[in-house]
């Protein structure tokens, strides 16, 4: 008997022990989950017991500002005055609604809208003009705060193609530089209304929002600041918006790499995105780096680069003599711009000439391989990396051939901004300095928070071949096919191009023009781009000449 009652004791002995350790497992995954929750939820379910418990309402992007190289801010300038106030105060109330009428010339209709368009909202806010003291005392009265709102773009939309939009919900940076630097720029300077919820007590009263309990909150943190001079950005805009068909500029600074200016055209309106996402016109692309054009004459930068490069043509010994046209095979005949021909000249002459059948000699004597390889040299064959998702790489087919390699024609294509670079190149005597747009992230103050800088290196590209191919350049704005910049004061170094391509199955031709500003100790690398379309097809030098004129 004893023998089954000890069997008895260790078998509840064991289901005790048993049971002892199922409960400290789950007593030690509680305390686990619930140190989880604590330390790794906390910011989310707080955020959501905030979003239950308060209704805001933003009177800014909350977003860091972004500025140009001089300080001027590029975002957050336009401030307008607005009313916030809990529907309760114009529920049934004409007392109040009378008052803000006579306050602020704004008519019931004006004001029932503004409840209509934020019906499922506690808070009502309404654009007002300017209120003097006397009239926001009023207001303030009846429990209706009076704030000034910052919107996040200008009206004029400047640089707006690479400063890009925001997502108007979430705040998110969609495109442009707002995108590539959202960390940075979100949750930054951030300022609004807050209106405490009232809970079960709350409900119970009839209440939906506690009286007395509206507060402003801001938070000041990171800005943004670019090499961009507003200054020539601006001149560059008013200039390009002169011109009807589609734009791309760049201007960067030669002994730097800084990036001052970016321009696309059609522009688009950032605070009205939804009148642009259907238009075809390619408002929203930035045409400066998102497209690839075939570079036309441009191109014959590089072709004299690889000859000059490999000796197999001196600006001495070389001469041609172009009759308008070179038989290339039995069924394919390259034409000059010049169908008379130029008759003989100099290496100097066919370069400001741009004379197509003389460049189609020089790709043959110096080769495919060498002018691919000249691609390379001048950083043509990479992106340039400047910090913007919408760059693209350039286009450069294996399979291209010699005629139109010669000349920049066919499939081969770069962005405006793959040719500022090679610009820069030139004009720096060889001297590669990266492209880059970003200076640094500064606090409210404008003290550096922290320096950003590109992450490729600087090196010296062949001077002598460069300081060479600059001389011709300054040739073609006084006697060659950009002749007409001959009377701008300082003198410049340009190479012209013509790029056939085609819109709808209509054959068009795109207007480039790439060069530097002034002729001595050169300051401006600029590159404008002209899209030719249906209607007609037009020269980049007239914009850049007065691009030259605006800055100087």
């Amino acid at each position: 008997m004893s023998r089954k009652i000890n069997n008895i004791n260790r078998i509840l002995a064991k289901r005790i022990k048993n049971g002892f350790y199922i409960f400290l497992i789950i007593f030690l995954a509680l305390i686990i989950r619930l140190s989880y929750l604590s330390i790794y939820k906390y910011e989310s379910y707080s955020s959501k017991i905030e979003t239950q418990s308060t209704q805001k309402v933003n009177l800014n992007s909350g977003r860091g500002i972004i500025y140009d190289r001089n300080n001027n801010p590029l975002t957050d300038t336009n401030k307008t005055q607005v009313i916030i106030m809990p529907k309760s105060v114009i529920t049934d109330n004409y007392k109040n609604i009378n008052t803000i009428k006579t306050v602020t010339g704004l008519d019931e209709n004006d004001i029932f809208k503004a409840v209509q368009d934020q019906i499922d909202s506690e808070l009502i806010e309404i654009e007002v003009g300017k209120l003097s003291t006397s009239q926001i005392n009023k207001l303030e009265k009846i429990n209706i705060i009076v704030e000034q709102k910052t919107n996040r773009y200008k009206d004029d939309n400047l640089l707006s193609h690479t400063i890009g939009y925001i997502n108007k919900t979430d705040r998110n940076g969609v495109s442009g530089i707002e995108k590539n630097m959202n960390s940075e720029l979100k949750n930054s300077n951030e300022k609004y209304i807050s209106v405490f919820k009232a809970g079960d007590l709350g409900k119970k009263s009839g209440l939906k929002i506690i009286e007395g309990s509206i507060s402003k909150v801001t938070n000041n943190n990171k800005n943004l600041k670019l090499t961009i001079d507003s200054n020539i950005q601006s001149q560059v805009e008013k200039i390009v918006d002169k011109e009807e068909n589609p734009t791309a500029v760049v201007i960067s600074d030669v002994k730097t790499g800084e990036i001052l200016a970016m321009s696309s055209r059609p522009n688009f309106n950032q605070n009205k995105i939804e009148d642009s996402i259907d238009k075809t016109d390619g408002q929203l692309q930035n045409r400066v780096i998102s497209a690839t054009y075939p570079p036309g004459s441009v191109f014959k930068m590089v072709v004299l680069f690889a000859a000059l490069e490999n000796k197999v043509i001196t600006n001495s010994t070389y001469y041609y003599n172009c009759t308008g046209s070179e038989q290339i095979n039995s069924k394919e005949k390259l034409n000059c711009n010049n169908l008379s021909g130029h008759g003989i000249q100099t290496l100097a002459e066919v370069f400001a000439n741009s004379c197509n059948t003389a460049f189609y000699d020089i790709a043959k004597k110096v080769g495919k391989d060498e002018i691919y390889k000249a691609i390379e040299k001048l950083h043509l064959n990479e992106k340039i990396d400047i910090g913007l998702d919408e760059e693209v790489e350039p286009n450069i087919p294996d399979n291209i051939s010699l005629s139109n390699l010669s000349i920049g024609q066919g499939s081969l294509g770069f962005t405006p901004l793959q040719i500022n670079q090679m610009t820069q190149i030139i004009a720096n005597n060889g001297l590669y300095k990266p492209l880059y747009i970003y200076d640094s992230i500064v606090d409210d103050s404008m003290n550096e928070i922290k320096k950003l800088s590109t992450s490729k290196k600087e090196e010296l590209i062949s001077p002598y071949t460069s300081t060479q191919i600059k001389q011709f350049m300054i040739g073609v704005s006084q006697t060659g096919t950009a002749k007409s910049l001959s009377d701008l004061k300082g003198g410049c170094g340009v190479k012209t191009g013509t790029a056939q391509s085609s819109v709808n199955h209509t054959k068009v031709s795109h207007g480039w023009i790439t060069g530097f500003y002034p002729k001595d100790n050169p300051k401006y690398a600029i590159t404008v781009l002209v899209e030719g379309t249906e209607k007609n097809s037009k020269s980049a030098i007239p914009i850049f000449k007065d691009i030259c004129n605006s800055i100087k």
